[in-house]
């Protein structure tokens, strides 16, 4: 008869905290009829089960296939044990009380959308959640943006003040219930609870009005035209109605943000029906539970029509690209139902409540500060919000959706499967900066925290640092930073080794050689390969500023292979601002001023004589105005002589600007850069073949011309990368840095490379640009003890 019977432990690691795994373990045992016991411990989830050989086999099986929604299974290990003698056999199924081992083994989920079955709750009459705007259970809600330690339970998140009522205690401790152990569980009689804030007069009243009462009164001042602050997940929204276009400069008046484009939410996948188009891909990326923003195509772009919504022009001016995303608490869909019972618009701008450049709010204190009096009203509530989290963004690139931005929803990011001999911590860089911490079983990299360039944020960065340590309860003895001596990272990472009581050590990474470290580690990549690192600037090797280079890599060393011709920044940041001094600079690499003053090209329409010559007296100096190899600022340039930008208002807008020109496309001009021997690839050509034709294209031709430059230059850049990536074919290929967030280059990469056998390796989890610099200079460090040669 025991041959029938069969005993097994089963060890899971990975995202098996937080996320209703035991209770779903309990079920699944019931259904198979087996006994034992699951326990749950800082080393992952541990089960001792015994029954019939097939009902266990099976219960093996479906502990993968039918995993909580929110868990994520790394490793299963599965032993076999000893058969229980009858003396000592379970007759039951058992959850065991947690334990604790080892923090640095737990893996934090990120915070998650509502689930289908709470959205049913909340909009049940009868339901003991309906219209409750905190509603969650194991498989949805707040996690990261609440947890203060580990392990992750109740009384060490920033639910413990919250006593929870009979009804919800019950719910907490029946594991047939869905909030089994749901630390965020909570309702009406319990709280936490909403407010109604009136800013209006500057007279700042906190009324009476509760929960729903407090978001029927929001709706109505959106409807009304206002700009409001609502309290989420991982901090505030500055909110307004997105087909008003009064509303929407009011909002970015308030905010300083001028032309950067804007997010929207809609209340379901077929009101964004009627604002974008895309593949199935995306749509299934939109109604994710993570529920991201999407960068998806405007529906006019690609119709020429409106399809019935409109959102303001001025929510995502002269981009291709709508932000757009879904509600993914309870209030957002209470609020969408007050909208519609109100017959409001619902179309909602919703960006991050912060000044630009400043970290985003996260308490009321911080409102008040920001906006108070220049605001119409504020929903706020009274749950901490621990760790600070803005949306993430991700867009539809080469067959894939990719991030952008990795925040709520995606991060923490961690990562199970290569152990650190000395728990590291990574700092970044200076833009769109996160820190990254290699502990003994998994690395983990935080949340975009902004970037570093007012002490607000650097106050915000920091204070990150010792989060993510204390966290895991460990002081990291190593840490690891940019080479730049001048990033705000590296200083700090200079001030924690001095002010530390015991030796830390500190490694360096150079900036772009990280940018393709974050590519391997995300794809496990130990190998050497050829690295494409495009982004705008970095510090190189030899005093000037890189961006645009082709690196042999491997873990630990790399070799620059390639180059863009480098070019001066004309006046160093002022050229960053103002792409035509990029574009005269290109032009006196090549021609003399005389000829460029004849050339009158539109870019310098209002440059007088003086100016002309007072920025050529700055090139030949070469005063405050280093050469840069800059990829990004070479695309600037092409901007700026095709007319398409004067003054940069936001990073990466030039691209933007590209894009909406290439997508329009109707013929091909064939340019392309000439490659060196020594490895430089040079954009003369692509002058030299423009140039003569600029005053030959008359009216009826210009913006034909203008898109097929456009298109043409992104053809050329891939064309070039995969001309030198042949003459690496036993190598991977791998693209870094910003640059590679353009959707018109790496749809023209990866089609390019379909005809080859050479893997080719671009973010998808973790973004290509800066966000993911802290996760490459992590895999520095986890490999720096190694020994490691590169062989072309």
């Amino acid at each position: 008869m025991k041959d029938n019977f069969a005993r097994q432990y089963i060890h899971i690691t990975g995202i098996v905290q937080g996320v209703g795994f035991r209770p779903f373990v309990y079920q699944l045992a019931l259904q198979h009829a087996l006994v034992g016991w699951v326990i749950n411990d800082s080393e992952g989830v541990k089960i001792d089960a015994q029954g019939r050989t097939e009902n266990l086999e099976q219960f093996i099986i479906e502990l993968q296939q039918q995993a909580p929604p929110l868990s994520r299974i790394d490793q299963m290990t599965v032993m076999p044990l000893s058969l229980w003698l009858n003396a000592e056999k379970p007759t039951l199924f058992s959850i065991e009380k947690s334990q604790h081992c080892d923090s640095t083994t737990v893996c934090v989920s990120p915070d998650q959308g509502l689930c289908n079955a709470c959205k049913q709750d909340i909009m049940n009459p009868t339901s003991r959640y309906y219209r409750y705007p905190f509603t969650n259970c194991t498989h949805c809600g707040p996690r990261y943006s609440i947890t203060r330690a580990l392990p992750y339970d109740r009384v060490a998140t920033s639910m413990a003040s919250f006593a929870l009522c009979h009804d919800c205690q019950q719910a907490y401790e029946n594991p047939l219930d869905r909030r089994y152990h749901a630390q965020p569980i909570s309702c009406a009689v319990c709280g936490p609870w909403t407010r109604f804030i009136d800013y209006r007069d500057n007279a700042v009243s906190d009324t009476e009005l509760m929960q729903q009462a407090a978001i029927n009164q929001l709706a109505k001042r959106l409807q009304a035209g206002a700009v409001v602050a609502i309290k989420g997940l991982g901090g505030f929204h500055l909110v307004c109605d997105g087909t008003n276009p009064d509303a929407v400069a009011l909002l970015r008046h308030i905010k300083h943000r001028q032309q950067k484009p804007l997010a929207v939410m809609v209340a379901d996948i077929a009101s964004a029906q009627q604002l974008v188009i895309g593949d199935a891909i995306e749509w299934q990326a939109l109604d994710a539970q993570a529920r991201p923003i999407v960068l998806m195509h405007k529906y006019q772009t690609i119709y020429g029509t409106s399809s019935g919504v409109s959102v303001a022009a001025n929510v995502a001016p002269n981009v291709p690209y709508l932000g757009v995303m879904l509600p993914y608490t309870p209030l957002h869909y209470l609020l969408f139902t007050a909208l519609a019972d109100i017959n409001a618009t619902a179309v909602l701008v919703m960006t991050s409540a912060n000044v630009s450049g400043m970290p985003i709010a996260t308490d009321i204190e911080q409102i008040k500060h920001q906006f108070g009096g220049v605001i119409d009203s504020v929903l706020d509530h009274n749950r901490p919000i621990v760790h600070a989290c803005d949306d993430s963004v991700v867009h539809y690139a080469g067959g894939k959706v990719r991030t952008l931005r990795m925040a709520r929803g995606y991060a923490p990011y961690s990562h199970f499967g290569h152990k650190a001999e000395t728990i590291t911590l990574a700092l970044g860089a200076q833009q769109k900066s996160t820190i990254a911490l290699a502990l003994p079983q998994q690395w983990v990299l935080s949340p975009y925290i902004g970037d570093l360039n007012n002490l607000d944020t650097e106050q915000r960065y920091q204070q990150a640092v010792t989060e993510l340590q204390e966290l895991y309860q460990v002081t990291a003895p190593q840490l690891v930073c940019d080479k730049h001596a001048g990033y705000s990272s590296s200083i700090y990472a200079n001030k924690l080794i001095s002010e530390s009581k015991v030796s830390l050590n500190l490694l360096q990474v150079q900036h772009h050689h990280a940018h393709i470290l974050a590519v391997m580690a995300e794809f496990n990549l130990t190998k050497p390969v050829i690295g494409f690192t495009f982004d705008g600037t970095g510090q190189g090797d030899d005093d000037t500023v890189w961006g645009g280079e082709v690196l042999l890599a491997s873990c630990q060393d790399y070799q620059r292979i390639g180059y863009l011709r480098p070019f001066r920044l004309l006046g160093g940041e002022k050229a960053i601002k103002e792409p035509a001094r990029l574009l005269f600079s290109m032009l006196l690499e090549c021609y003399c001023l005389d000829d460029i003053k004849a050339m009158r090209l539109n870019a310098f329409s209002s440059w007088n004589d003086s100016y002309f010559n007072n920025l050529y007296r700055l090139w030949q100096r070469g005063s405050r105005s280093p050469y840069t190899s800059s990829m990004g600022r070479f695309i600037d340039a092409w901007a700026c002589l095709l007319g398409l930008i004067d003054k940069v208002n936001y990073e990466g807008q030039c691209g933007l600007l590209l894009e909406q020109a290439a997508k329009q496309d109707l013929c091909h001009i064939p340019l392309s850069f000439q490659i060196t021997d020594s490895g430089i690839f040079d954009w003369q050509p692509l002058f030299a073949h423009v140039l003569p034709l600029v005053g030959e294209i008359n009216d009826e031709q210009h913006q034909i011309w203008i898109n097929s430059l456009a298109h043409s230059v992104f053809m050329a850049i891939a064309k070039m990368i995969v001309t030198i990536a042949k003459q690496h074919p036993h190598h991977a290929v791998v693209l870094g840095g910003g640059v590679f967030q353009n959707r018109v280059l790496v749809d023209q990469i990866y089609h390019q490379f379909s005809v080859l056998s050479q893997p080719l390796y671009c973010g998808e989890k973790l973004p290509s640009n800066d966000g993911a610099i802290a996760a490459g200079q992590l895999w520095y460090a986890l490999h720096h003890p190694l020994d490691s040669t590169i062989t072309p």
